[in-house]
């Protein structure tokens, strides 16, 4: 099962690096601007204020467009950095909060997920939530759900996941559930089950829930 999540992992590699690579343009662009005004100092004593002022005000603006693309890199990875590092120590105590945030940030190097899908995470009414799991079994029936909810929609497709209680939900309003369904998410969620029940719900849209044991 590590295998399998981190060749998953290395598949999106593609996505990561044009999800780098964005900010980093953006902060190389930036950066020259600042530059090229940085080069004309030795003129502002001959300036009016009003100028002055203004050069500040647009590197005050260029700096703040640095540090955001500098966040977003941050954050592409150290979602890489713990997926790795999670899968490498499989059975592990996992917080659930940070694991769905770490887990959908990742998911944003899968075109389909970024620009494909109105996702929602909703972890508002959940307090810190540790389990005792095989992670990169929790990693690929997460993956698994999503990928099959995927598949069974078309792209504008709307996903919300919530935590509540150690139980994981996915719910997409767009999806018929039927018996494919049904065997494609107990197919991604096999290895899940020494450690919780996978509930499916398709009374409206499709409803799939993850019940952690000892959450």
């Amino acid at each position: 099962m590590r295998e399998k999540v981190l060749s998953y992992t290395g598949s999106l590699l593609g996505g990561m690096i044009h999800n780098i690579n964005t900010p980093l343009m953006w902060i190389m662009g930036r950066s020259q601007l600042i530059e090229a005004r940085n080069e004309c100092l030795e003129q502002l004593k001959d300036l009016p204020s009003e100028e002055i002022i203004q050069i500040k005000d647009k590197n005050i603006k260029d700096i703040a467009s640095i540090a955001e693309g500098a966040d977003k890199i941050d954050s592409i990875l150290k979602a890489v950095g713990y997926k790795v590092q999670m899968a490498n120590e499989g059975q592990t105590a996992v917080e659930l909060r940070e694991y769905l945030s770490m887990e959908t940030n990742f998911l944003m190097a899968d075109m389909r997920f970024k620009h494909e899908t109105q996702f929602e995470l909703y972890l508002e009414n959940s307090s810190s939530c540790y389990v005792k799991v095989d992670y990169n079994a929790l990693s690929w029936s997460v993956i698994g759900i999503i990928n099959t909810i995927i598949g069974a929609t078309e792209r504008g497709r709307n996903l919300k996941i919530t935590l509540d209680n150690g139980i994981i939900r996915f719910l997409c309003p767009q999806m018929e559930f039927s018996p494919k369904i049904d065997q494609e998410i107990e197919q991604a969620c096999s290895a899940l089950k020494e450690h919780a029940n996978v509930e499916i719900n398709g009374s409206n849209g499709c409803e799939i829930a993850i019940v952690l044991k000892g959450a």
